[in-house]
């Protein structure tokens, strides 16, 4: 499927054969940015370089410079380069159609989200991807954005002299990444459903797969969260584990919901979660040192980093 914002729900292919290659994953909010080096030789993921952190200033070509600068710095170079857009930059929606010929499949897409691009202000972009068919019906995800915060993140791209070569919705891209640890467990003991919490800063969000997608955002916000009281903390977790329990009132549950973000950074979240939930659901980490195989004994957490390692990983879905 042709175009800028690259969606995909499948699992990688995988080949012993594979040459080595290295993309960079980029996450860009509006006010810093986090990068991750993934490399790949043969079936083998390696992290080049220490996955890191910059504060990005308003001006786009300014933030676009410092961007160049820190790559610089770390000899970063002729790479790939995924970078992903936040879900306040996303609008989702599970269409149902006919199928159809091939050539048809885009205007009837159109059809079935006309009334949707014309309820979000500005000039949109949109992709889709074909989930699943049964008996005659296709399932479809469709992926509308924000012309506007593709062409930031192209400019500033731009102005840091690295070539863009995808734009993913920064949910599909842990579900990608949780997909491809599923993929790897017995058959017997995968989960059908998908459901990820991942906690940032400013944007926090709920991603569930169940051959559509649905992404829910969430009220949290870890920088305020760090400045809190102990008390507070403990309020703060249990609105948390309050949304999420509403989400799943008419939605079937999974059994397993993964943690990403900085849930990696304060881990009592996690466990005063699962003491909540007791054994409605069984939280894990996503960790991409386990979920790639990565050799890795630092002592910062991966799991912060996963959008942009997950955007990495997302450059050799289609190798």
């Amino acid at each position: 499927m042709g175009g800028i914002l690259g969606i995909s729900l499948q699992f990688p292919k995988l080949s012993i054969f594979s040459k080595e290659k290295v993309v960079l994953g980029l996450q860009i909010s509006k006010s810093y940015s986090k990068l991750a080096l993934l490399q790949k030789e043969g079936n083998s993921y390696t992290l080049p370089t220490i996955p890191f952190e910059i504060v990005l200033p308003d001006n786009i070509e300014e933030a676009g410079n410092l961007l160049k600068d820190e790559l610089l710095k770390r000899d970063i170079s002729n790479v790939s380069v995924v970078a992903g857009l936040p879900p306040s930059s996303l609008f989702f929606k599970a269409v149902k159609i006919p199928k159809v010929k091939e050539d048809e499949l885009k205007d009837a897409v159109e059809w079935n989200i006309r009334e949707d691009i014309n309820t979000i202000q500005g000039d949109t972009f949109y992709d889709f991807n074909v989930i699943s068919e049964n008996e005659g019906v296709l399932d479809i995800l469709v992926v509308i954005a924000r012309l506007s915060d593709i062409d930031r993140i192209r400019q500033i791209c731009e102005f840091a002299d690295i070539s863009l070569d995808i734009i993913d919705a920064e949910p599909i891209s842990l579900i990608n990444l949780a997909s491809f640890y599923l993929s790897n467990q017995a058959r017997e003991e995968r989960e059908e459903n998908i459901c990820i919490v991942h906690l940032d800063k400013y944007e926090s969000y709920l991603s569930f797969s169940h051959k559509n997608v649905i992404v829910q955002s969430l009220n949290f916000d870890s920088i305020k969260y760090e400045s809190m009281s102990p008390d507070d903390r403990e309020s703060a977790v249990e609105s948390l584990v309050n949304e999420i329990n509403y989400f799943f009132l008419t939605i079937h549950e999974p059994r397993t919901i993964f943690m990403s973000g900085d849930s990696f950074k304060f881990p009592e979240i996690k466990a005063y979660m699962q003491l909540k939930f007791g054994s409605r659901f069984e939280l894990e980490d996503l960790d991409p040192v386990n979920v790639l195989n990565l050799d890795y004994s630092g002592n910062l957490p991966l799991g912060v980093y996963n959008v942009p390692i997950s955007l990495a990983f997302r450059g050799f879905l289609d190798d």
